[in-house]
């Protein structure tokens, strides 16, 4: 009977402390684990990020020499057409300042309006949090 002193004992029954410590342990690690997916998910997505505004950025520039280049042409054609360049350089460059000091105007309304926050959402957490007060010390 060699063969039955092999087999493996049976797992003895663990205390109530030590299923605790083992519950909390698992815990522990899952958290550890799901907070390093997060943070390595986080890092990718700024990676991202960090590209699009670089090419963004690479964009504006672009777009300021084309709008530079546009709005000589459209002067040019102007003066071709009987509006001595000065005036042809001052009645669009007036239009534009219209133009971005409409946008400074409306940009900035949105901001101020985004600057309040989520104020319902934040009321309904602290609703939440008071109820879960409620019913963990017993209060209902």
């Amino acid at each position: 009977m060699p063969d039955e002193d092999r087999r493996p004992s049976p797992p003895r029954p663990m205390s109530a402390a030590q299923l605790a410590a083992r519950a909390f342990d698992q815990a522990r690690g899952l958290l550890r684990r799901e907070a390093d997916l997060a943070r390595a998910e986080l890092d990718a997505s700024a990676r991202r990020a960090g590209a699009g505004l670089g090419l963004l950025a690479v964009a504006l520039v672009l777009s300021a020499v084309a709008l530079n280049l546009l709005c000589g042409a459209l002067v040019a054609y102007l003066a071709g057409r009987g509006l001595p360049p000065e005036l042809s350089g001052a009645g669009l460059g007036g239009t534009l300042a219209l133009l971005a000091g409409f946008f400074v105007w409306r940009g900035l309304r949105r901001l101020a309006d985004a600057r309040h926050g989520p104020t319902r959402a934040a009321q309904q957490a602290q609703a939440d949090a008071a109820r879960l007060s409620e019913v963990a010390h017993g209060r209902r």
